[in-house]
């Protein structure tokens, strides 16, 4: 087990302390986006290394937070190597990575060994009767929640001046309304498979995301099929749920399917980038229309901000 204890004691584990440090640490950001799925084992951490690995070689500056804090691969993905952050008095910089790429992930934090990760903190044990303690108090360990430990990673992060910011969340939508409690976003990209119970799930996820202000800008479909070599063709790996019909009904876009692609988890496996080793792939090709897509969106966000503020 690997444990973290409270990385600061300077006071900001004030709620309104780590909102205002949270703030400040995300004031250079043009744009932020969290990658969002109601179910796991959908591809959306090799979504989001392939998008900002696309970004990143068009000259985008791109900071991928890893708030799969229990099981960050983002690092891995990428092929970087472990790096063990010291906490400063001004903050934490995220890793380097290729292209440019900038990393945030509790793999990097001060600590041991390898995840599972328990995040605690200590607290002080009073004499029982309020009156301060004339020894060093003994202290107990108390976990840390979701929402506390992804706060502390934020407030500490000293990102600077960055054109995106993605923030590649654990699965379920409880993730994207914590972090939509302490971020503002300016969209959210759903990842989801191609069957009849997660296409319901996706409709209920952008009924919850326009309720908490996360707004579901695009939904990436993976896994529609498998490429069948004997009949030319793309054969469908699941059961087909009405996608299309809930996407417009919500006046979501599709901003991409992705076909099943052996390579796609070989690339991750050996932390080399599918976007640029199979460019000129269908699925390269994809994945590059659906980074150009969010780029759009994202400079489209910011303008109607700037205009806003104007």
């Amino acid at each position: 087990m690997r444990i973290f204890s409270d990385i600061d004691n300077d006071g900001s584990a004030d709620p309104a302390g780590v909102r205002e440090r949270i703030r400040a640490n995300l004031s250079g950001v043009g744009a932020t986006l969290a990658l969002a799925s109601v179910r796991g084992g959908v591809g959306k951490s090799m979504l989001a290394v392939n998008v900002a690995a696309a970004l990143a070689m068009k000259g985008r500056k791109v900071v991928i937070v890893d708030a799969d804090l229990n099981s960050p691969s983002i690092s891995a993905m990428l092929g970087m190597k472990p790096q063990r952050r010291l906490p400063m008095i001004e903050g934490v910089e995220p890793a380097a990575g290729p292209h440019g790429l900038r990393v945030v992930s509790s793999d990097q934090l001060p600590g041991g060994e390898a995840p599972p990760i328990s995040f605690v903190q200590d607290y002080d044990q009073a004499d029982g009767n309020g009156a301060e303690p004339v020894a060093p108090a003994p202290t107990r360990p108390a976990e840390l929640s979701y929402r506390e430990a992804l706060s502390r990673i934020l407030s500490h992060s000293q990102l600077g001046s960055v054109d995106l910011l993605i923030i590649d969340l654990a699965t379920g939508l409880d993730r994207l309304s914590t972090l939509a409690s302490m971020v503002t976003l300016d969209g959210v990209l759903l990842l989801t498979h191609p069957s009849a119970q997660d296409t319901n799930a996706a409709r209920n996820a952008m009924k919850i995301g326009r309720a908490i202000g996360a707004p579901i800008v695009g939904i990436v479909e993976n896994m529609v099929g498998f490429n069948c070599d004997g009949c030319r063709a793309v054969r469908p790996l699941f059961p087909e749920g009405d996608l299309n019909g809930i996407a417009r009904e919500a006046a979501v876009p599709i901003v991409g399917r992705l076909a099943f692609e052996p390579r796609l988890a070989d690339t991750t496996d050996r932390g080399v980038l599918f976007v640029r080793e199979y460019v000129a792939t269908p699925t390269g090709k994809v994945l590059a229309d659906v980074a150009n897509q969010i780029d759009a969106m994202m400079i489209a966000s910011r303008t109607r901000a700037a205009d806003t503020l104007g």
